[in-house]
Parts: C-alpha cells; sequence; structure tokens
C-alpha cells in the first residue's frame, strides 16, 4: 500500500441479480399502457471492498467504443445522428476534466414504461430496489431514486451502459432524466430494439400519459416524437464498489456504483500486475476465476472518457465509496 494515502473502509451487501423482461403489452392505445417487466438472470458465486482513491482526468476518450455495431454511428439504424454527444458535466470530481466520450444522440427514438411489480425481483444492473409502488432504485440521482430506466439490448450492449443518465425529450417540449439500471430484452419484446428505453412507470409520466404507453411516431410508438442523449450523471458522493460475497477469500466479484459516468473497465493488481476483469451482463466484474489473492484488493476503474480512479477494497460487507468521484467531462 503507498504510504501518505489512508484508505477508507466501507461496508457491502451481496446481491443477486436479473433482468427486464417484456412481454409487449404496451402497444399503442392500450389502456395499461405498459411493458411486462420479469427478472430472469443471475449472478454466480458471491466478496467486499472499502476505497481510498485516486483519480486521473485524461484527454478524449474513446468515443462510442463500448457500443455494439447496432448502436455504432456506422450501424445504419435510423435516428442515430453522426456525432458523439457533448454534455456539460454536472457533477464534480477529483483530477482534470476530459472529453465527453458518450454514444450519439437518438433523434428518433421511443420509450414505453414498466413497474417492478410486473415480475422484476431484481434489475439487470444489480442495483439495490430499495422501493416498491412506487418504485425506487438505489443511486438513481433523479426523482428520489424513482426515475430509472431499462436500456433496449443493443443499447445496454451486456451491461456496459449499467449506471449511465440519460435525457429522454418529447417534440411537445417535456423531457425526463432517468439513470439505466435494467434491460428492455429484444428477445422477449419486439419494440427493444436500437433507440427504445423502458422507463420506470414515474418516468415515462413526465412525457408521456399513462393511456398512451408507447411513444415516438418515428420508432413505432403511437404519439410524440422522442429524442435521447446521454448526459453525466449529477453525482454528489464519491464512486462506490460493493463485493458479491463479503466472506468468501477465495472467489469475488466486483460491481462499481455511483459514477459520474459509464464504466468501461475495471482491473485489479494481483501480484504487481493489473489484470482486467470481465464484465458480467449483470454488471459485476470477476477477475479470472474470481480468486484476487488476499485482500485488500488494489482496485482501479476506467470510464468511458479515459478517466481513471484507484481505491483499495477490503474484505467485508456493504458498500465501500472512493474518496472521489471520477472527473467531470466536457
Amino acid at each position: 500500500m503507498p504510504t501518505g494515502i489512508l484508505w477508507p473502509l466501507v461496508s457491502l451487501i451481496a446481491l443477486g441479480v436479473a433482468g427486464c423482461g417484456d412481454d409487449g403489452s404496451g402497444d399503442s392505445g392500450d389502456s395499461g399502457g405498459a411493458t411486462e417487466s420479469t427478472s430472469t438472470a443471475t449472478g454466480g458465486q458471491g466478496g467486499a471492498g472499502s476505497g481510498g482513491v485516486t483519480a486521473t482526468g485524461t484527454g478524449a476518450g474513446p468515443g462510442s467504443s463500448t457500443t455494439t455495431g447496432a448502436t455504432s454511428t456506422s450501424s445504419g439504424e435510423p435516428g442515430i445522428t453522426t456525432a458523439a454527444t457533448t454534455a456539460a458535466a454536472t457533477t464534480g470530481a477529483g483530477g482534470a476534466s476530459a472529453s465527453c466520450g458518450y454514444p450519439a444522440e437518438y433523434e428518433d427514438g421511443s420509450v414505453t414504461f414498466y413497474t417492478l411489480d410486473m415480475g422484476s425481483t431484481e434489475v439487470n444492473c444489480s442495483y439495490q430496489i430499495t422501493g416498491r409502488n412506487p418504485d425506487i432504485v438505489a443511486h438513481v440521482p433523479f426523482g428520489g431514486g424513482q426515475y430509472f430506466a431499462a436500456m433496449n439490448t443493443a443499447d445496454y450492449n451486456a451491461a456496459a451502459m449499467c449506471g449511465a443518465c440519460v435525457e429522454v425529450t418529447r417534440d411537445d417540449g417535456r423531457s425526463v432524466q432517468a439513470m439505466v439500471v435494467d434491460q428492455c430484452p429484444i428477445a422477449t419484446n419486439p419494440k427493444c430494439t436500437a433507440g427504445h428505453i423502458d422507463l420506470s412507470k414515474s418516468a415515462f409520466l413526465k412525457v408521456g400519459e399513462e393511456r398512451e404507453g408507447y411513444v415516438g411516431t418515428t420508432h413505432g410508438g403511437a404519439g410524440g416524437k422522442i429524442s435521447w442523449r446521454y448526459i453525466p450523471c449529477p453525482t454528489t458522493g464519491p464512486l462506490t464498489f460493493r463485493l458479491k460475497d463479503p466472506t468468501n477469500r477465495y472467489w469475488n466479484e466486483i460491481i462499481v456504483e455511483g459514477h459520474a459516468h459509464p464504466i468501461e473497465k475495471l482491473e485489479v493488481e494481483i501480484n504487481g500486475e493489473w489484470k482486467t476483469a470481465t464484465r458480467q451482463s449483470y454488471n459485476y466484474f470477476v477477475v479470472g476465476d474470481g480468486n484476487m489473492g488476499a485482500a485488500p484488493y488494489h482496485v482501479r476503474v476506467t470510464d468511458i472518457n479515459g478517466s481513471t480512479l484507484e481505491a483499495m477494497l477490503d474484505l467485508k460487507a456493504g458498500d465501500q465509496p472512493a474518496s472521489a468521484q471520477l472527473p467531470a467531462c466536457r
């Protein structure tokens, strides 16, 4: 451990995972208007953490390199602009600011809505559900945790957009900001093509009426034109980590939460060498077979803008806040 740096300790709550499934019940004109969500994905074995941190800002990041071909600007999908979104940061952070490397804006998107009681026991990004009726998800900075979203399969990109914040705008001037916590799976809902977002009901009602159900006429919806873009999350606190199993010395997975920008990579230093973790579809990262050696664990995250942050994690239960947030972007 480097001298002169204090590594604060924090706790962790182990969590199972799931997905946002959809039976397509939100067809235009339905009085019920919602798309049904069902949780199906599950995680592997379960670890813990604490966090002292250094944050580093870099120049322009990797742009939309984390998106799949279905969401890249060269994919030919309708409604995708040809330039990456540039957004003013609304959060402070350590280190110099970086250029926002977010995927491009969708000019022709669409939205439906769902509630957790439609079948979600967890959300696909593995964030904790802290309330139902109204539905509330941890770390969501909008609407007291009620404004969240399930992203279509292509843009969800195997959990790459978990924790990303979006701004959805209707052509009549109404808009809402929400955080991605779930997946809207194309396998069970044909609406969940690139450009579609399944909003929480509370968020949807900021841009549409419940009776409408499916909004975005240029993307198959019943009424209104929808555009949306990625924005920095207005996070006021530090980035946090949780390990899946707070007692297991031989196996762990790590989740990153409360970040200002989407996380592109997580690494763990093992025997003096940085090892890149593999992101699971349920948003936990695992290195190799999950054995990271003895705690504390030295980790480093890189966001979509190319900025990095390091922390030390202990083997203990509970959220483990870092001492900083990722740098703002411009």
